[in-house]
């Protein structure tokens, strides 16, 4: 059986969730294929034979369907390419899938205006479990069948003794690191001020900022200079731009071995990878009450939660995690006991061919 996965870019966490569920399924038998409208930075992370097509024009995409016979499509987020696929002739399943979509009211935007183009397009809509997105689809969807499931995750590739490298020394001192887009949502902002909290306890800690200045939203890398200027942290923020995904398992390491942690801000998740790679690696998480991320992170057992916007809370529990390693060990080995049984790549195979089976679709 072929699927087609459709995104616009290949970046962040989409092209995370495109490259493990391509070796998800496989076993299932269910052959994956991934087209994008563009290239992207993560254009170079697919594994040699992937087959992943760049193409933006009608005519292009329809002659990517017709030669490959695909017997589904996932439209992933952007819900105006609904139409253009029955528009060119594709008659088989097509499922809406839904990740990232922000804020709860941006969310509700979204579906809102999503709402023609699903009912009429889509037969059926795949989320992951985030919450308030269940929540809206039963208000907005009463009708289309809804499907939520678990992201899959492969704790294999951020397991140390599997590193195809030597681990780093660890560092003398600890990086309190943040991972996200350059956007109001990921909320880089908080992250600073809980940085220059945290600095001000401990003067010895260092900023680390991973992004992609790509995809950074208008305005959004000015302001950083600018907040950094203002909050006196430039020489206390060391910047890693473009980072690989296949390279974050050694800086998750460091990070962990190091006494850091990893603190993630949001205002709203859908299903972070970040959260889940943290938590492999044995990196602490401390991380806002942000929706989606409840699936990986449970408060006091794998991770610690902060009221969003309670900087000094945010501070206090960074500070407890780089001080405390009886906590540290704590959460390190329930984190990852957690990622290897909720989080599976065979659950996820199992769940999405059953998916597959209740919309009817079937193999050429």
């Amino acid at each position: 059986m072929k699927v087609l996965f459709v995104f616009i870019v290949p970046s962040g966490g989409v092209n995370t969730l495109n490259r493990l569920r391509y070796r998800a399924l496989l076993p299932a038998g269910i052959y994956s294929h991934f087209l994008y409208f563009r290239e992207g930075s993560g254009s170079s992370d697919f594994a040699p034979g992937t087959p992943v097509f760049y193409a933006s024009e009608p005519p292009a995409i329809q002659h990517i369907l017709e030669f490959y016979s695909f017997d589904f499509i996932v439209v992933t987020s952007f819900f105006l390419q609904l139409a253009l696929f029955r528009q060119i002739g594709f008659r088989k399943p097509v499922i809406y899938e839904i990740q990232g979509f922000g804020t709860p009211e941006h969310a509700r935007r979204n579906l809102t205006e999503a709402r023609p183009y699903v009912n009429e397009y889509a037969d059926a809509v795949l989320y992951p479990g985030t919450p308030a997105i269940g929540s809206l689809l039963g208000e907005l969807y009463p009708r289309i069948p809804r499907f939520s499931f678990a992201n899959p995750f492969d704790p294999r590739l951020y397991d140390r003794s599997l590193f195809a490298y030597p681990p780093a020394a660890p560092l003398n001192y600890p990086p309190l690191a943040w991972i996200g887009r350059l956007e109001d949502n990921k909320n880089w902002r908080d992250f600073l001020l809980v940085g220059a909290e945290t600095i001000k306890r401990m003067p010895g800690v260092r900023l680390w900022m991973f992004s992609d200045p790509d995809l950074a939203e208008p305005g959004e890398a000015d302001q950083l200079a600018q907040w950094t200027l203002r909050l006196g942290l430039g020489r206390h923020i060391l910047h890693h731009s473009k980072v690989p995904n296949a390279q974050m398992p050694y800086y998750y390491d460091l990070i962990a071995s190091s006494g850091g942690v990893v603190c993630m801000t949001s205002k709203s998740e859908g299903a972070p990878y970040v959260a889940l790679e943290a938590l492999s690696s044995g990196c602490p998480v401390v991380t806002s009450n942000s929706d989606g991320v409840s699936s990986a992170i449970l408060d006091g057992a794998t991770g610690l939660y902060y009221s969003h916007g309670d900087i000094n809370g945010a501070a206090d529990r960074v500070i407890r995690l780089m001080t405390d390693r009886k906590l540290r060990k704590s959460l390190a080995e329930a984190g990852k006991k957690h990622v290897r049984s909720e989080f599976s790549m065979e659950k996820y195979a199992a769940q999405f061919s059953g998916m597959l089976s209740a919309v009817g679709a079937r193999p050429c």
